[in-house]
């Protein structure tokens, strides 16, 4: 008869706690909300089997089980407090079992249908899920340090951990009396360490005692009613958590070999020889059952299977094994079987003399899987913060593995998704945030869906949906990706051109960020702008000096860069260049540049790309105490968009414009801005319709990145910076001395 399947399961097995006015209501409760069934108390243990399968909640888990029925725990969605509840394996009939204020698992007598619970400090009930007159047993006599662990038959197992060392104590009413044994034969100073299967009348336990320096682990056969060790063994390998199994005939126990690796004994009751069977992939998580010449077991998440103790035949029964209960009148196991899914399976022996599987309750409805509403919107655009395509499915049934893909048709890329539905849940809900799995900003363009849910349990066949849907963000400032998210730019120590999505860099840490690249040869250049967008595109474009003072166009067609496009000589006169914001107020980007004498010029943008810029007016003189120019966009809030400059001590200016191509008197924004190689007109990287800024503070061919969001506040236009947590990743690809623009 199994019992609790860990050492952490048999911690958690004390008994349950009831409220003063839940134990009258108990008592006449869940026995007599069981009609009676024939031939589960007389004589032998009978096994009852349904004349067919039931249907558990799909998230029920066996806990222990006899050959009347067996109890199940779950815990409601975020939830930790398990619900345990009988099941009756004739018909199904179910009874909750009463709730424990502190969560604890209901003691179960496995071989009569019995469990236990404590209505007051000392008094434990035990209640008769077959319709007896339930028993209670003031276990005062016992004292506080009792730990109760196990209900066999009508009698309690604690365990005691006082002063005088542990020790195991039986708590029993015969005849009407309350008395209470403490178990002989076991040596003083034993530590115990597992109660393992137990049969009608006795029990096996794994303690470990000192000897000399050393310990040696035992396992040891108790006869319940002498309250005596009857049979005790040295097991010279055994690992102090396996689980251990005791028939009539055989004990079974699991070793560890020196190399690591964990074997499966057993032997005869009453000698000292033992066989070792099939070796096990873990020591600590593999439970075994003995049914009559098998030896039964399995390790959650893999398969149950059964070796014979007579010529070492191996079958396999179950896949996915979760629980294994019971004893050699037959065991039960939670587990996959195939065509009949996942649920609780009797393990007994066939005509044939060999284990087979018998379904009792299946962990899944058994109607097939339909959709009963669909919600998947043809259009979707991520422009601002919230924004989320909705796609929803309502189906027939619960008991479902939900999995849903969007795929970008011109690319291939993905965003996957899964939901588990439970219980009474049979709706699915994605919302998706506009990225791909890796958390970059998905691109515009057609989408497919496909939505796949099949049944956990393996019965009802799976359902598959597909649609399409078009993704219409728009472009934004710094886009080159046409995704409507900003991307860094970066020229490599090596003259190569990557991007980076800005909303996966700036999304949840751990990820590595995914570059872009977009080809080789930019060394040539000794200055990079990302300019806006200049041509008739919706997409942003780059502006590129060469050394000889040619300045080149870089159309953008979304995702790649077109064939250049010279833009005229001369442009080394200047040494500041700053682009991408619409100074004029005419909705295009403007670029700005200062000569060596330090006077302002403006290139006003003409939407042309084989002439993207009308002849240059001048702004003013005395802009030659500034070392960085950068033109970040709108930071007033007036129509046109702005200019900041940082002078040689480090400080910040804004010049608000007038839309007309000159400022406003500048402001002070702060100081410290010189630690700063670069500061980078990002555009608005967290879409709150606020331009951004990007700094970067490089260190031995390291970019330190620092994101100053934007506050719409002329006053502050930034909020304070936050710097990223790890060193850019182009820089360990790509070093030394990346360049972002």
């Amino acid at each position: 008869m199994k019992h609790h399947r860990s050492v952490d399961r048999l911690a958690l097995a004390v008994s349950l706690v009831l409220t003063a006015t839940a134990g009258p209501a108990l008592a006449a409760g869940p026995a007599a909300a069981l009609p009676a069934v024939d031939g589960g108390r007389a004589g032998a243990a009978v096994w009852q089997e349904p004349t067919r399968p039931f249907v558990l909640a799909g998230d029920a888990q066996l806990w222990a089980g006899s050959p009347s029925g067996f109890v199940t725990y779950a815990a409601p969605a975020g939830s930790t407090k398990y619900t345990y509840r009988w099941h009756r394996s004739a018909d199904g009939v179910t009874a909750t079992l009463p709730a424990s204020s502190d969560g604890a698992s209901p003691g179960v007598a496995l071989d009569s249908g019995r469990v236990v619970v404590r209505t007051q400090e000392n008094v434990y009930r035990i209640l008769d899920m077959e319709g007896g007159a339930p028993v209670d047993l003031d276990a005062s006599s016992v004292a506080a340090d009792r730990n109760l662990r196990l209900l066999l038959q009508d009698t309690l197992v604690f365990w005691r951990t006082g002063a005088g060392g542990e020790s195991l104590r039986l708590l029993s009413k015969p005849a009407g009396t309350t008395v209470q044994r403490q178990v002989t034969g076991l040596p003083a100073g034993m530590k115990l360490k597992r109660l393992g299967y137990s049969l009608p009348g006795s029990l096996a336990i794994q303690y470990r005692v000192a000897v000399g320096d050393a310990s040696e682990e035992h396992l040891a056969v108790i006869d319940l009613a002498e309250a005596k060790v009857i049979e005790d063994r040295v097991l010279p390998g055994a690992h102090g958590v396996s689980d251990i199994a005791v028939s009539s005939t055989h004990l079974a126990w699991i070793e560890q070999e020196l190399t690591g690796a964990s074997t499966l004994v057993t032997a005869h009751r009453g000698t000292r020889e033992t066989t070792r069977h099939t070796a096990l992939k873990s020591s600590y998580s593999t439970q075994i059952g003995l049914l009559g010449d098998w030896v039964v077991y399995g390790t959650p998440e893999e398969a149950l299977s059964a070796v014979s103790l007579k010529d070492g035949t191996v079958i396999s029964l179950l896949k996915d094994m979760k629980t294994l209960a019971g004893a050699d009148q037959g065991l039960l196991a939670q587990g996959t079987a195939p065509e009949l899914g996942r649920g609780v399976y009797r393990i007994g022996t066939g005509p044939d003399g060999r284990p087979a599987a018998v379904l009792l309750a299946t962990n899944g409805v058994t109607t097939p899987t339909t959709v009963v509403t669909q919600q998947a919107p043809a259009t979707a655009g991520f422009r601002a913060v919230g924004d989320k395509a909705v796609l929803r499915w309502v189906y027939g049934r619960s008991d479902l593995q939900v999995n849903l893909r969007v795929t970008h048709k011109q690319t291939g890329r993905t965003w996957t998704a899964d939901q588990t539905l439970l219980g009474t849940d049979t709706e699915a809900v994605f919302d998706w945030a506009g990225t791909f799995t890796n958390g970059t900003a998905a691109y515009n363009g057609a989408y497919e869906w496909k939505m796949t849910a099949f049944p956990l349990s393996s019965i009802g066949g799976a359902v598959e949906r597909t649609g399409f849907l078009t993704v219409a963000s728009g472009s934004a400032v710094h886009d080159y990706s046409d995704s409507n998210s900003p991307d860094l730019l970066v020229r490599t120590g090596q003259g190569h051109l990557v991007s980076y999505d800005v909303r996966q860099i700036l999304g949840p840490p751990g990820a590595d960020w995914e570059p872009t690249e977009r080809g080789g040869g930019w060394q040539t250049y000794d200055r990079l702008l990302s300019a806006g967008n200049l041509d008739a595109t919706p997409h942003s474009d780059i502006l590129a000096r060469d050394t000889s003072g040619v300045l080149w166009l870089y159309p953008s067609t979304g995702h790649v860069l077109a064939k250049r496009i010279p833009v005229g000589g001369g442009w080394n006169t200047y040494d500041k260049l700053a682009a991408g914001s619409d100074l004029t107020g005419d909705g295009r980007p403007d670029l700005i540049a200062t000569d060596r004498s330090g006077v302002l010029w403006l290139y006003k943008a003409t939407g042309s790309a084989t002439k993207p810029f009308a002849p240059r007016k001048r702004v003013g003189g005395g802009w030659g105490t500034y070392n960085l120019l950068t033109a970040p966009g709108n930071l007033g809030g007036a129509k046109a968009g702005d200019l900041l400059a940082r002078d040689r001590s480090g400080v910040l200016w804004l010049y608000l414009s007038k839309g007309d191509g000159t400022f406003a008197p500048r402001t002070k924004v702060g100081g410290g801005w010189g630690v700063y190689g670069q500061i980078v007109n990002i555009g608005d990287t967290d879409r709150d319709g606020h331009p951004d800024l990007i700094a970067d503070s490089g260190n031995d061919g390291y970019s330190w990145l620092t994101v100053y969001k934007g506050t719409g506040d002329w006053k502050a236009p930034f909020r304070p910076g936050q710097l990223l947590d790890y060193p850019a990743p182009y820089s360990r690809p790509y070093s030394p001395q990346p360049l972002p623009f």
